[in-house]
């Protein structure tokens, strides 16, 4: 009986080693896994002879351009260790075969699930993954899901924070240590859930990375998350970490960040606390990403990176993160420690219950946060402070948001520079809608320094302590639909104060939250929606409707006290008329045109007026939303 089961395995071990070509190459080999219908004395090299535990996986190490299918709708219990590394023309790939719902992998409550130490050239897709540890549990993984949603998610009145001790655990764990660049680890379409880890630590939950030793420089080089669905993970839905990460705001002493790195229209729900971490990354893309009901047991932002550069984070929407009692963070997003050039655009951030946004360090040697730049964003009823700019960030941009603070969204700080061992400088507001219609609601800037506002509208109830801003506009914005939870509600209508009332903002973007085009000239709109349309060529004239008339002339031409200008036959109605620089901005000299019209004249006395010598525009807003301009020179 003994010889004849090593006559029978004897192919099969053969099998597991490498396959070559005649030319001498190794030629790439796909697995099969069959939970049901497999056997691990097969080849596994067809659906029809696959294997049927993860014992021949974890056995085998793999070569470039292999891959290990595994069967839609089987399910298996215990861990992989993943051996081998493809190259850059040959990843090695795990994923489904067949139809149904994609396979399962239910971990047994251990470190991990899946595990990767200085592999590279792998790619994960369509799998399900869970890590949930039975025996420090007193209910199933299914009732611990349902209580993640109906105890802590949706609880009306804050909690008390989480306690109970658990061991560490990740669904996927990946490790490198003194290896160099790791290459292109790709993880797509995976649901990760059932992560009953230690609610202490940030580096545990869903996938954790981390980068060790410090002989060699180790980083990772073409880092892909997308459309994944992870949620009920403890703590953290995707976190990363790395041993080499030391560095001043001026000099790298040994900061070496990873790079290519994206997290591309991924879902977070019910995370314990920070839903994404991203440390020491050069240029990371976050984009398209839902966060939703985070932070349900312990303190955290949503999503936070920290000790990056230059990180993009477009297009998220995040929501719903939850306070719990004595919670210090449970915002939207946070730019944090260690960050320079951060910029958030395009993003949701709606009914968070501790604030939309922070930006913040705490003061202290070698801490920073420096240029930090957060525009054209929807901040909707976020709860206790809309911005908080907490500790020692210098040189923050926040221009052309839209601050909703609706009826019964009151006692709150809408913008509150918190004191954190040091206060905020040079924190810039421009261009921002603040549409207030709480009450006891302020603004608390502490002691932080050189604070500017410029160009913004304050619209509502009042609000203490409201800044002052030399173009401020208090007039209603007239948006399309306030208050509602559809962005498009957000939208200016043409009556709108908004219209061509913006400060050019020096690198800001071509488009705006809806993406219609910002002319690089101007004018720009307050708020997130552009619908002003570019100035028109300078200096040419435009074609009337009757004949190719100058629609606008000038006299004198050069000015310095009083300037006449005759308008005959412009293309529509004129409601608007204002001076503006050669830059594109307000000079304060405006004024309506009453009664609208196509043809008339207009005196510009420029007596009182603080303008310097210089080039600048008259400009005749019309009602078809055109700006027609002049040039004329001031002495």
């Amino acid at each position: 009986m003994y010889k004849i089961l090593i006559k029978t395995l004897l192919p099969a071990v053969l099998l597991l080693s490498l396959s070559y070509s005649v030319s001498g190459q190794v030629t790439p080999v796909t697995r099969y896994i069959d939970a049901t219908g497999g056997n691990d004395v097969n080849n596994g090299l067809s659906a029809q002879s696959a294997w049927k535990s993860l014992a021949n996986i974890n056995s085998s190490t793999f070569n470039p351009g292999d891959s290990i299918l595994l069967k839609a709708g089987e399910v298996w219990t215990g861990s992989m260790v993943l051996k081998g590394s493809g190259n850059e023309n040959n990843p090695i790939r795990i994923d489904r075969y067949g139809t149904g719902d994609n396979p399962v992998i239910n971990g047994t409550g251990g470190l991990y699930t899946i595990y990767l130490y200085n592999r590279e050239y792998w790619e994960l897709s369509n799998l399900e993954i869970t890590n949930f540890k039975a025996s420090e549990e007193t209910v199933d993984m299914e009732t611990w899901e349902a209580n993640n949603k109906t105890v802590w998610a949706e609880s009306v009145s804050p909690r008390p924070q989480y306690e109970e001790t658990r061991s560490r655990k990740c669904a996927i764990l990946v490790e490198a240590s003194n290896y160099g660049a790791v290459h292109h680890l790709h993880f797509t379409n995976l649901e990760i859930h059932g992560v009953n880890g230690d609610i202490s630590s940030k580096d545990n939950g869903g996938i954790f990375l981390e980068i060790k030793g410090s002989s060699t420089e180790t980083w990772f080089d073409d880092l892909l998350f997308e459309n994944c669905h992870i949620h009920d993970v403890d703590r953290t839905g995707i976190s990363n970490k790395s041993r080499w990460d030391d560095r001043s705001l001026y000099i790298n002493e040994n900061w070496v960040p990873s790079k290519n790195v994206r997290y591309l229209e991924n879902t977070f729900e019910r995370t314990g606390a920070n839903a994404l971490i991203i440390r020491v990354t050069d240029a990371a893309l976050v984009e398209n990403n839902l966060f939703t009901h985070c932070s349900i047991k312990e303190t955290g932002n949503a999503f936070f990176p920290f000790n990056c550069d230059d990180i993009l984070i477009q297009y998220n929407e995040s929501c719903h993160t939850k306070y719990n009692q004595g919670d210090n963070d449970a915002g939207g997003f946070d730019s944090d420690y260690r960050c320079k050039n951060s910029i958030f655009q395009y993003n949701y951030s709606h009914d968070n219950e501790y604030g939309g946004i922070l930006i913040t360090c705490q003061g202290g040697s070698d801490r920073f946060n420096d240029g930090t730049i957060v525009r054209y964003n929807l901040f909707r009823d976020n709860k206790r402070h809309v911005f908080r700019v907490s500790g020692v960030p210098t040189n923050t941009y926040i221009y052309n948001n839209v601050i909703y603070t609706g009826e019964g969204n009151s006692d709150n700080d809408i913008i509150w520079h918190k004191n954190w061992k040091g206060y905020p400088d040079n924190t810039n507001y421009y261009n921002n809608i603040f549409y207030n219609l709480g009450t006891r609601n302020a603004y608390d800037f502490g002691s932080s320094t050189d604070n500017v506002f410029e160009n913004n509208i304050f619209f509502g109830n009042p609000v203490t302590n409201e800044p002052s801003d030399p173009n401020k506009i208090t007039e209603d914005p007239k948006f399309v639909d306030p208050g509602s939870e559809d962005v498009k509600g957000y939208k200016i209508q043409d009556s709108s104060p908004a219209k061509a009332a913006g400060k050019i903002v020096f690198g800001k973007p071509d488009k705006d939250f809806f993406g219609n085009s910002i002319p690089p000239e101007g004018p720009v709109d307050i708020g997130i929606h552009q619908w002003s349309k570019p100035l028109s060529d300078w200096g040419r004239s435009i074609d009337s409707r009757k004949d190719n008339r100058d629609a606008i002339s000038l006299f004198p031409n050069p000015v310095h006290d009083n300037l006449t200008v005759y308008c005959a036959d412009l293309p529509a109605k004129a409601k608007k008329w204002r001076v503006i620089d050669s830059k594109g901005m307000e000079t304060g000299l405006k004024n309506r045109i009453d009664p609208v019209s196509e043809t008339f004249s207009l005196d510009i006395n420029f007596g009182g007026s603080e303008i310097e010598a210089g080039i600048y525009f008259v400009s005749i807003i019309l009602e078809s939303g055109l700006e027609v301009t002049h040039p004329f020179i001031y002495y």
